[in-house]
């Protein structure tokens, strides 16, 4: 499948201020933003997931996002995508998830923005790990050197994290 805009992931641990920067992204550059579908449909379940709703997320993950960026020539910045699914599998089931990561592989190719847990730490019905925010941003790191993904870490607070943001754009859309 090729693609006709420039695709940006953010991701990271919960909290990191992804879905804040996707969106002050994509206002600067003229872009598009994929929603995170996984807040949708957690909202709507009310209750606790399983490992099969991971997989259930990232196949929906991948079509709203396909659909996304077939609609857009300008660049689209994904508030998640299914690193994202991967990692979380990861983290909380302690294995891996063949069939999650046979959706990865069906991404269009992107850069990725990692965002870091410096952050004030954000209450939210969906947010389960406070105290592990360095754990799985490190999780993170070792899957994005491992796929040998591009990426830059994002940290700063407010305007500094946006310059910081705007400035790792601009060098990965020059690779």
């Amino acid at each position: 499948m090729e693609s006709r805009a420039k695709i940006f992931a953010c991701v990271g641990p919960e909290s990191s201020g992804k879905t804040t920067l996707c969106n002050q992204l994509a206002h600067h550059f003229g872009g598009a933003v994929v929603p995170e579908f996984s807040r949708e449909y957690l909202n709507n379940r009310q209750d606790k997931y399983e490992p099969y709703d991971l997989l259930t997320i990232a196949k929906k993950q991948l079509e709203l996002e396909n659909r996304i960026i077939s609609e857009n020539d300008q660049p689209v910045f994904c508030d998640t995508d299914i690193l994202v699914v991967m990692v979380w599998h990861q983290f909380k089931y302690r294995k891996r998830n063949k069939e999650i990561e046979k959706l990865f592989d069906l991404q269009q190719p992107r850069k990725y923005l990692l965002t870091y847990p410096d952050l004030k730490w954000e209450p939210d019905p969906l947010r389960e790990n406070p105290n592990d925010l360095l754990a799985i941003f490190r999780l993170f790191e070792i899957s994005l050197k491992t796929i040998g993904a591009d990426y830059r870490v994002i940290k700063g607070h407010d305007e500094i994290r946006l310059t910081n943001a705007i400035e790792a754009v601009n060098q990965l859309k020059l690779n």
